[in-house]
């Protein structure tokens, strides 16, 4: 028995000292977390009382300002806010509206290129006096994720309505390649492709009225390539039905002639820009009426049959150091 109660004595002996400092411990941190939860109570009824006081001082004015604004008839509500961007309609729609005044020593009637075969439609300097020149009312829109559509109709002074362009583009396609197909302006040359509104000149230079008779359309389809180069590098093939002089259209379901036609460009310096460019027309023409005259009146032939090939060589230099300093030089 001795034994046990002193083996027992001995275990409380050790055991005693060891609970001691652990209970210190437990008690530390109760008082820490205690100090924290007040440390926090304080800080967020500072912070309370700062923000009721911002409160009261804000209510003041705007009570003045409430009752001022009471007195005062109340303002109309405020107008739509008007869009200028191409998605205000749909389609989006621009007019263009030409007018000139033309003074001429000799009867326009009489007007033609001499030396030429005369090319279709000869544009001339027009009548004289005061005309309405030619207007454009174009339609725009994109169709779907991948295609774009531009219809633009000639309004001529003669009271008549011609499609002028009426053509798909797509804009989907990787790799700078892009189609169009329908009624389009021919990619060739330089300034083939830009409307008469836009033109530096108020008539047409004369190699387009006599070799093409106005602006060479095509009704068919093109593809342009754009190389991916910090030098500005485009290439670009077409093909359509030939209905255009030089050619015609033929007797058959493929298709009358092709262009092709390859664009340079870039920068030099901060004000300079330069392009230039080479194209081949080539066309069939079967049964094409018209002739020249001779000196009594009567035309050496009647119809035209046979092939037409055309190169064309182009270039643009332009210079704008500010909008009211320009030059531009241009060639075809």
């Amino acid at each position: 028995m001795r034994n046990l109660r002193f083996v027992v004595a001995s275990m409380t002996l050790v055991t005693l000292p060891a609970l001691a400092p652990a209970a210190d411990d437990v008690a530390a941190l109760r008082a820490e977390m205690q100090a924290l939860k007040s440390d926090y109570n304080a800080r967020v009824q500072a912070l309370e009382a700062r923000i009721q006081q911002l409160e009261s001082a804000n209510a003041a004015p705007a009570d003045a300002a409430t009752a001022v604004a009471a007195t005062r008839p109340e303002p109309p509500p405020p107008a739509a806010a008007a869009t200028s961007s191409a998605s205000a309609f749909n389609p989006a729609i621009s007019l263009i509206l030409g007018g000139s005044y033309t003074t001429t020593s000799r009867d326009p009637a009489d007007w033609r290129i001499a030396g030429f075969v005369p090319a279709g439609e000869e544009i001339g300097p027009g009548e004289r006096s005061f005309n309405l020149g030619e207007s454009e009312l174009t339609f725009s829109a994109s169709i779907d994720p991948y295609f774009s559509g531009t219809l633009t109709a000639a309004i001529t002074a003669d009271n008549e309505i011609e499609v002028e362009e009426a053509f798909f583009r797509t804009t989907a396609l990787r790799d700078g390649l892009s189609v169009k197909g329908g009624r389009f302006f021919s990619g060739f040359g330089y300034l083939n492709e830009v409307h008469a509104h836009a033109w530096d000149f108020v008539d047409q230079p004369l190699v387009y009225q006599a070799m093409f008779g106005g602006q060479y359309r095509q009704n068919g389809v093109q593809v342009k390539w754009l190389a991916p180069t910090d030098l500005f590098l485009e290439f670009g093939a077409e093909t359509g039905n030939g209905d255009n002089f030089p050619g015609t259209r033929l007797e058959d379901n493929g298709f009358n002639g092709a262009t092709l036609f390859a664009h340079v460009g870039g920068d030099i310096g901060d004000y300079t820009s330069w392009r230039a460019g080479a194209s081949w027309l080539t066309s069939r023409a079967e049964e094409r009426p018209g002739g020249i005259p001779g000196a009594d009146g009567a035309s050496a032939f009647d119809s035209f049959t046979g092939d037409s090939d055309t190169w064309v060589v182009d270039g643009v230099l332009k210079w704008e150091p500010s909008p009211r300093r320009q030059l531009k030089l241009q060639g075809e």
